[in-house]
């Protein structure tokens, strides 16, 4: 038997291990993405972002896509010449590059020429940066409200991921004024937080409760889910566990504020 060159005999070994793996072999591990770093609320933010009205609160972190800022702004101007008033909430992430910010997205929203009391803000303790794919990167979800009424009613309440450039959201009402405690005797009167935003949940809730003025959606319910058709299943998952998460404590602090 002839003996190959030491050279040879190597060369041949690194070739039979390639064709290994070619056919089904054992793969090298996969590079798996950095752990991304904590989020910070930061006071200032860096030249070149831009801000729209006051900034109520600013974001950095690090991830697999680099530096990340996310800023919200909000701005409210008084009864104009016309009788009107207006609220206006503003949000943008950044990804600063050497110091150099580029807007990746860019929410505007609001209410305009309101006849009424305006209102639009931020509701950030449900300001999220959720890890929901493999890739390393974080997603930012955020909420705010809005309402143009003279009355204590629920206001439009608006649940926002943003995943990459892909934008998702549940638009529904919120718990303000729903349920009275009574001052005397302690017991809670008004429609229970509902437990499934299904058309047909919302429709028994309002059968066993005796009926309502409230329409679909009801206080503390968002529309639909037709955003997250296309959207891998745990965006759906994430954002539906944060509403109803919300929803209870949003419901629980318009209770205490009663007893306060």
């Amino acid at each position: 038997m002839r003996r190959l060159p030491a050279r040879t005999a190597l060369a041949a070994l690194l070739l039979a291990l390639a064709g290994c793996h070619g056919q089904g072999g054992a793969q090298p591990a996969a590079e798996v993405p950095a752990e991304p770093g904590p989020v910070s609320r930061v006071a200032t933010v860096p030249k070149g972002v831009e801000v729209k009205g006051k900034l109520v609160a600013a974001y950095s972190w690090r991830d697999s896509a680099g530096d990340n800022l996310l800023v919200l702004g909000e701005t409210h101007e008084d009864r104009a010449s016309d009788e009107t008033e207006s609220s206006r909430l503003y949000a943008a992430q950044y990804r600063v590059d050497a110091g150099r910010p580029k807007r990746l997205w860019a929410l505007n929203d609001g209410v305009d020429q309101c006849l009424f009391d305006a209102s639009a803000e931020f509701d950030l303790p449900a300001v999220s940066f959720p890890m929901l794919g493999r890739d390393g990167a974080r997603a930012v979800a955020l909420a705010y409200r809005q309402t143009c009424t003279s009355d204590v009613s629920p206001n439009e309440y608006k649940l926002i991921l943003h995943a990459g450039k892909d934008k998702f959201g549940l638009r529904g009402a919120d718990r303000y004024g729903v349920r009275n405690r009574d001052q005397k005797t302690g017991e809670v009167e008004g429609l229970p937080l509902p437990a499934d935003c299904s058309a047909g949940a919302q429709r028994d809730l309002l059968r066993r409760e005796g009926g309502s003025l409230f329409e679909q959606p009801l206080p503390g319910c968002y529309q639909d889910e037709h955003d997250f058709a296309k959207a891998p299943p745990a965006y759906l998952e994430y954002m539906k566990k944060q509403w109803f998460k919300r929803m209870r404590e949003l419901d629980q602090a318009w209770l205490d504020g009663q007893t306060a």
